[in-house]
């Protein structure tokens, strides 16, 4: 197999990846931003809600787009389903793995960030209120980000 082929199966998987990734399921990405928003976006959080806020934004992935991506990934292992006639085979491996970062990533982290950032800024008592919020804010804006600009191409 040459260079060329190569670079262009992993370009081919990034870009599969990536456009499964940002059709992750906004309900589920709100509920756990929301939730892990409002754990630690006040300024005196303890430090042991962090497990607590991952544990929650885990579930929601799980349960909104994780199953699916982790029965996609044992079709690929099986040698069965959508992704069977991709090849090089490697390039369906990328391909999973960069729909399962980006899906995570956009849909479910980023705007639990977003939202704990806030709420850890507002110094008069209801900096959780400020995040869940803000969390809300970000998904929505996400998803119609990313719906518009489907809808264009």
């Amino acid at each position: 197999m040459s260079f060329a082929a190569l670079v262009t199966g992993a370009v081919r998987a990034l870009w599969q990846g990536a456009s499964l990734g940002v059709q992750y399921n906004p309900v589920f990405g709100i509920g756990g931003a929301v939730v892990a928003a409002a754990l630690l976006g006040y300024p005196r959080a303890p430090r042991e809600r962090r497990f607590w806020a991952g544990a929650v934004i885990a579930v929601a992935w799980l349960a909104g787009d994780g199953l699916m991506i982790l029965g996609r990934t044992r079709e690929v292992v099986d040698g069965v389903g959508a992704f069977a006639l991709v090849t090089p085979a490697w390039s369906a491996y990328l391909l999973v793995t960069v729909w399962a970062v980006v899906s995570l990533g956009l849909g479910y982290v980023a705007p639990a960030l977003v939202g704990i950032t806030v709420g850890r800024r507002v110094t008069h008592g209801t900096g959780w209120l400020a995040a869940t919020a803000i969390a809300v804010g970000a998904s929505l804006a996400l998803s119609t980000l990313i719906a518009s600009l489907g809808a264009l191409g």
